[in-house]
């Protein structure tokens, strides 16, 4: 178990290391538009992320849309894999996941209210 641990903590230093991510304001149309996400995730007002769990390879790109008219966070459990800050109403955070492995996150504003998601990485 303690090595599993190990692989798991090691794989989110990797996906720091690895990775990058952007963000920004939407603009016309759906705020991920123009992103080149592979994959587009809702944060939305019923405070939840739609899908709340994705499957991907590495090199993937996701996109986060707030479209909610309120601010939301992509925030990971552990490390720093995602860290989104604020993302306001109508804006996105893009994050490019490098390593394999399993990334869960919350929205730091409300992860009380059950806002929690998890990307898994193949």
């Amino acid at each position: 178990m303690r090595i599993l641990k190990f692989v798991g903590v090691a794989a989110v230093v990797a996906f720091a290391a690895c990775s990058k991510s952007i963000y920004g304001g939407g603009g016309g149309g759906a705020p991920c538009d123009g992103q080149g996400a592979d994959v587009v995730v809702n944060a939305n007002a019923s405070l939840r992320f739609s899908p709340e769990s994705i499957l991907i390879t590495t090199g993937k790109k996701v996109c986060w849309q707030n479209t909610a008219s309120f601010n939301h966070t992509v925030t990971s459990d552990t490390g720093t894999v995602l860290n989104s800050g604020n993302v306001a109403g109508g804006a996105f955070y893009v994050h490019t996941f490098a390593a394999t492995g399993t990334v869960a996150y919350h929205c730091a504003i409300h992860q009380s209210s059950g806002m929690v998601g998890k990307v898994v990485i193949q």
